[in-house]
């Protein structure tokens, strides 16, 4: 997924170059248009209309006016009857909001409220929104019914000028009225309009004027950690601990219903999408499912084998928890009693996650933690006096602290748990959370319940955000893998290591943005969230000067952030459409269209995705204009190699003369293309060589690409056999052996051939295809499959033989004769330069010769050469 690539960074820089001058012109035509446009709108002056089409256009107008009035009445809003209702509503939530001041509530009803006022605001806002696109679409008619009333009012005229026939002038004048009326009918329903948005918008300032209020109360110093808020426990008299609140309860109930059912009216059209999204979310999960099922794992890693049992064993819960964690995200702004519900819900869910690979001690301790999350979101809807609210925390803190000593003491010091893993994690956190433990204890009998509710909050929920990120951590990483299982054992050849070394580079990658998140939520637990993006937001937007050359880091980040999502993108779309066992595999593309369509959607996101980074910094795109002309004459003129390598290479992303994994032989290398660039491309050979060809050579030399069509190959093993031998028995059991080998192809079939009459054989040859990358040890096992029917069936493979006849032999007793001229004397046959000749053994005299002890006599050899072969004398 995440392969090298040596010229990645080169490679898209050199086609951002060559694509921004492009963008950059279609976005200045594209100006130039809008401008012709709108002048042409502008500059539309009213025409006379002849007398033989007048008909055929008042018909034709009329139609335009009934559409235009139908859009009109379709556009009609219940708003202005609902907005009365509506501020009513909200003026008694204001009263009741006034109460809530002077009753000395909680921070988590604060929030409570601050919630529901924001979805108040929000509601009033869809209102504005709506108003606005009805009188923006009013307006766009409004015009075109200006427009036409122009020119029938010049028609009108030029009509009784013309002395048109009185029909006529009637049908014109109708025409012109109801076009007049239907334009001030359109002008007076956007004034009511114009109004409505106005009278919504200042209930808007005033609901957000309302959020702001409940915000400075939390901020205020009654609600600062270390305010004494009620007296230490040995001052409290506990008189009124059984005083019921009943009124504000009643309240808080109503408050929660009015929210609940807002929320309920407000989200009605946005359900059968949710609906929709959550069946996709079953689907998704059932298929990744299968992935595990077809494909068995065969990695031992604890991780992996953990991840695949979330869909193995809990694919329902998983369906389960990520519909429910859509929801928590996509019904915005959430009611808090939804919220709580929704939370506690996922908390179930992450149980059976959890169950598979906490450990064994730790698994009831996730029932203590649901009962510890219901018991702390109590407080949030139930109305306490200060007594009643000190011995509720008090009640709670005692729990918190006999479930750690009950879980943590008497097990931490025999377990010992792997570095880095879950329980280690936890460990290390036991001394927090009795740290934590006593300060609630210790604040609750000093007073200072903002300390002690903040203590036991971070108890309570940073525990249930741990559970919900380690089980969402190991669903997104059993997704992920199963969606690399699926891709690496698709493919005929898998390569575990690297699988393996992906498989656990994602699990980094997950984990490392699930703390990050984690990380955000627990600092919007603690408060602590708003004042950092608040200091940051401040920081980033300061503007710094260099030169005439101004910029904020804000800008610089958003330039980087957008460039890193960009090259993200275009990892993932390799890793899923580069090859053929990719995404688009159930299209049954043509081999090396998936990655052309690949290669052509990463330039493209590349290509945007810097235009977009250039945007972000603020520079005027269009200051580049010039600069892209002189850069285009460089290009020209100066990188000519380079364009035509950059050419090459697209021609052979769509042309698809070789592809990846093909077998080609150029320039007098023969190899396997590893990689196809925009500028050259990988060949590695079968030596291990990595080569790297420009694309221009592989255009415009000789090619030879073994694998196109098809990676059949014909092979062909040569072998001769003495003459005393059957040529037919031989055809026979050549093609035999061939037939009968695994990687030989049916068809064609083998064909064993009797080619010559050699010097010292009969020469034959056997031609069988099989695979090009089994060819050669195929070849190897035919040959020697050959040898061994041959060596059964008595049949000899023969070798080159010359027979020397020697007249005479030197230092012979009997020869007394004068050596002739140039032929070797005594003397000579002692010179080592001077090879000694040896006597055929056919010419020797058996009766001196003794044969050593041992040694073969070709005489003897299997066969008798001297009856069957001819070439013998």
């Amino acid at each position: 997924m995440y392969s090298n690539s040596p010229f990645f960074g080169r490679k898209f820089l050199f086609l951002l170059l060559l694509l921004l001058p492009f963008c950059l012109f279609a976005q200045e035509d594209k100006e130039k248009d809008q401008e012709e446009r709108l002048d042409s709108i502008q500059e539309v002056k009213p025409e006379i209309i002849p007398l033989s089409q007048i008909i055929r256009e008042i018909e034709e107008t009329n139609e335009d006016i009934e559409n235009i009035r139908d859009r009109v009445v379709a556009n009609e809003t219940e708003i202005d009857s609902l907005f009365p209702i509506y501020v009513g509503f909200l003026n008694t939530q204001k009263k009741a909001v006034n109460r809530f001041f002077n009753a000395n509530p909680n921070r988590e009803k604060i929030d409570n409220l601050i919630i529901k006022w924001q979805g108040f605001k929000n509601y009033l806002s869809q209102w504005e929104s709506e108003i606005n696109e009805i009188e923006n679409r009013n307006s766009g008619y409004f015009e075109t019914l200006q427009a036409k009333d122009a020119t029938w009012e010049l028609n009108y005229k030029n009509a009784q000028q013309e002395d048109f026939p009185a029909e006529v002038q009637t049908s014109i004048r109708s025409t012109w009225i109801e076009l007049q009326e239907l334009r001030d009918s359109i002008a007076e329903k956007n004034k009511l309009y114009l109004q409505l948005e106005s009278e919504v918008n200042r209930e808007i300032r005033e609901t957000g004027k309302i959020i702001e209020q409940l915000s400075a109360m939390k901020r205020s110093e009654v609600y600062q950690l270390f305010y004494q808020r009620i007296l230490p426990i040995w001052q409290s008299s506990f008189e009124n601990i059984s005083a019921p609140s009943r009124e504000e309860n009643l309240n808080s109930l109503e408050i929660t219903k009015v929210g609940i059912l807002k929320f309920i009216e407000n989200n009605k059209t946005n359900l059968p999408l949710y609906l929709f999204l959550v069946g996709l979310i079953a689907y998704l999960v059932v298929y990744l499912k299968k992935a595990f099922q077809k494909f068995p794992l065969v990695e031992k890693d604890i991780d992996i084998q953990q991840a695949s049992k979330v869909l193995l064993q809990n694919h329902i819960v998983t369906i389960f928890f990520l519909s429910l964690l859509l929801a928590r995200y996509f019904f915005v702004p959430l009611p808090k009693l939804f919220l709580d519900i929704n939370s506690l819900l996922l908390l179930l869910c992450s149980v059976p996650l959890w169950i598979t690979f906490v450990d064994k001690r730790y698994k009831k301790l996730l029932y203590f933690a649901v009962f510890l999350y219901v018991f702390n979101s109590v407080k949030t809807y139930v109305w306490f006096n200060a007594e009643q609210y000190r011995f509720y925390l008090l009640t709670e803190t005692i729990l918190i602290l006999g479930i750690l000593l009950a879980f943590t003491h008497p097990f931490r010091s025999k377990k010992k748990y792997d570095k880095w893993s879950l329980g280690w994690f936890l460990s290390l956190l036991i001394p927090l959370a009795y740290l934590l433990g006593v300060i609630a204890l210790v604040s609750n009998i000093l007073g200072y319940v903002n300390l002690t509710d903040l203590s036991l909050k971070i108890l309570s929920r940073s525990g249930v955000l741990l559970i919900w990120f380690n089980s969402l951590l190991m669903v997104l990483y059993s997704i992920f893998l199963s969606i690399i299982h699926r891709h690496y054992h698709a493919k005929e050849n898998v390569d575990i290591r690297k699988k393996y070394h992906t498989e656990k580079k994602v699990f980094r990658i997950v984990k490392a943005g699930l703390i990050f998140i984690w990380c955000l939520l627990f600092l919007n637990l603690i408060d602590q969230l708003e004042p950092i993006v608040a200091y940051l937001n401040n920081l980033l937007e300061e503007v710094y000067r260099i030169g005439n050359i101004s910029f904020t880091l804000k800008d610089v980040l958003s330039f980087i952030f957008i460039l890193f999502i960009s090259f993200l993108l275009t990892r993932i779309i390799a890793f899923l459409l580069n090859d053929e066992d990719g995404v688009l595999k159930i299209f049954k593309l043509p081999k090396g269209v998936p990655t052309a369509i690949s290669l052509i959607i990463r330039y493209l996101i590349i290509a945007f995705g810097i235009v977009l980074a250039l945007s972000s910094l603020g520079i005027d795109l269009s200051k580049f204009n010039l600069m892209a002309g002189a850069l285009g004459l460089g290009i020209g003129f100066g990188l000519q190699t380079v364009i035509s390598n950059f050419v090459s290479g697209l021609i052979l992303v769509f042309e698809r003369p070789i592809i990846k994994g093909d077998t080609v032989e150029v320039d007098k290398l023969l190899g396997t293309v590893n990689r196809i660039g925009i500028r050259s491309s990988n060949i590695t050979t079968f030596d291990g060589a990595e080569v790297i060809v420009p694309n221009n050579n592989l255009i415009s030399n000789d090619l030879i690409n073994w694998t196109l069509s098809n990676n059949t190959k014909r092979v062909e093993v040569h072998v001769g056999t003495t003459y005393g031998s059957d040529p037919n028995e031989v055809l026979k059991i050549l093609f035999k052996v061939a037939e009968g080998h695994k990687h030989t192809l049916k068809q064609p079939p083998p064909q064993a051939l009797f080619m010559d009459f050699g010097e010292s054989s009969l020469n034959f040859t056997l031609r069988f295809w099989c695979h090009y990358e089994n060819w050669l040890q195929a070849k190897s096992d035919i040959s020697i499959g050959v040898y061994n029917a041959f060596k059964e069936a008595n049949i000899q493979i023969p070798f080159p033989q010359r027979d020397i006849y020697i007249k005479s032999m030197p230092g012979s007793e009997k020869n007394t004769e004068t050596p002739e001229m140039g032929a070797p004397t005594a003397k000579d046959s002692e010179r080592p330069d001077i090879p000694e000749v040896v006597q055929p053994i056919e010419h020797r005299n058996p009766e001196h010769e003794t044969k050593k002890q041992g040694e073969l006599d070709p005489s003897e050899d299997a066969g008798d050469r001297s009856e069957g072969d001819p070439s013998e004398t």
